[in-house]
């Protein structure tokens, strides 16, 4: 792989496993310095960070909820006192939690706004300054299928998806003319560990 991203710095957020782990390592793999965020699996964050320095990477690991806009100040704050720099930024922190409806409680709800479409405004908010200093800032938004066929027993999650269609397409206007260029990229089905619940 060509070394594109030597001397860019990148976020990626819920980075411990799955699709985010993925992310940051093929980010890595481009070059890019990578700040590995978990909201809490400390364990999970430092393997993906031990995982790009055995390859010869540079990482840092910050466990920080997306949903509290002061833990996302510091990751930002602590990006920038590790890499002087950010331009890149992936928001693809998100809970996937099901439920019916009937049984769906407004907390229920919050939980997945506050961590699928406020996290993303949050650490959008937090990078800004940085990614209009990069000159050539970049946003990936991680969509979901289900926000646009629909999915039984998750209202919450399918909501949430399209509103990170909606971010995206309204950043992609305001923040254009800074020289940032924002995306949502939509996976397909990934057979991935999931708990239960999530």
């Amino acid at each position: 792989m060509t070394k594109e991203l030597v001397g860019k710095a990148a976020i990626v957020t819920g980075a411990g496993r799955n699709i985010g782990r993925a992310i940051a390592l093929i980010l890595a793999e481009g070059g890019a310095s990578v700040l590995v965020n978990a909201r809490s699996n400390h364990a999970e964050a430092e393997a993906v960070a031990r995982e790009i320095e055995a390859a010869g990477g540079k990482a840092v690991v910050h466990i920080g909820d997306v949903a509290d806009a002061k833990a996302v100040q510091a990751m930002a704050e602590a990006a920038l006192a590790a890499f002087g720099r950010i331009d890149i930024l992936v928001n693809n922190a998100a809970l996937r939690r099901e439920k019916s409806f009937d049984e769906m409680s407004y907390a229920d709800w919050r939980e997945i706004m506050d961590v699928t479409l406020d996290g993303a405004f949050h650490t959008t908010k937090a990078c800004l300054a940085a990614l209009r200093k990069s000159g050539a800032g970049t946003i990936v938004n991680i969509g979901g299928l289900s926000a646009h066929s629909g999915a039984k027993h998750r209202a919450h999650v399918v909501t949430a998806k399209a509103g990170i269609v909606g971010f995206t397409r309204a950043l992609a206007h305001d923040l254009g003319p800074d020289g940032i260029t924002v995306n949502c990229v939509v996976p397909g089905f990934i057979g991935t560990p999931r708990p239960s619940d999530a």
